[in-house]
């Protein structure tokens, strides 16, 4: 009788790219590391790229008010038309399964309704060739961490998904001020390319009496 080893499909798996168990493929997502947050443009794998418009609206990493180690992600706005987040950018592939998860706080005395959570995805070369919508939650202003999800498949060209996490005040009033920490970006293959996979198996199997 013909069948498949454990070992064959973990290696098989493991060989194009694919996993059994989704893992997190971000770079310091508890903001522990102030090396990894750059403003110096790409590449922006494995590292967080920071950004605002300047004045009072600020994007850092501090220890005012982490949800587990020693710092967070701390956007601040104190200005109008303003704007301040980060991102990082992961390998991912058409067809796949993204999800952005992780947890945020807006401050004490904070005025909810300017945050912006979603997922970028570009090609080979950068270019954004589709994301998701924006998830705005609206966050309790008691500095209290909670949870958000966001998830969408990507599309043709894909090569990369940006975990993108904004704050503005375009729309929404002053001021702001919301920590963002342990965030996770999972890529998981459609079930067609893990078909695939296994049907390429066949090599690996062994023939049992």
């Amino acid at each position: 009788m013909r069948q498949l080893t454990v070992c064959g499909i973990a290696a098989i798996l493991s060989a194009v790219g694919l996993s059994a168990h989704a893992a997190n493929l971000l770079v310091d997502p508890g903001f522990e590391d102030p090396a990894s947050l750059t403003f110096d443009g790409a590449p922006f794998v494995g590292t967080w790229e920071g950004f605002n418009n300047g004045g009072a609206n600020t994007t850092a990493l501090s220890g005012t008010n982490p949800r587990t180690g020693a710092s967070s992600l701390d956007l601040f706005l104190g200005d109008a038309n303003g704007f301040a987040g980060a991102f990082q950018e992961v390998p991912a592939f058409e067809g796949a399964e993204v999800t952005f998860t992780g947890w945020h706080a807006l401050a004490t005395g904070s005025v909810a309704g300017g945050t912006e959570v979603r997922i970028e995805f570009v090609d080979a070369g950068g270019v954004e060739v589709g994301r998701t919508g924006n998830l705005a939650p609206s966050l309790t202003a008691d500095g209290n961490y909670e949870s958000f999800i966001q998830s969408g498949i990507a599309p043709a060209g894909t090569a990369g998904a940006r975990a993108v996490y904004a704050i503005q005040s375009f729309g929404a009033g002053l001021t702001q001020n919301v920590f963002v920490d342990d965030l996770s970006m999972t890529v998981i293959p459609e079930p067609a390319a893990v078909l695939l996979a296994l049907l390429g198996l066949a090599p690996l199997t062994r023939r049992r009496s």
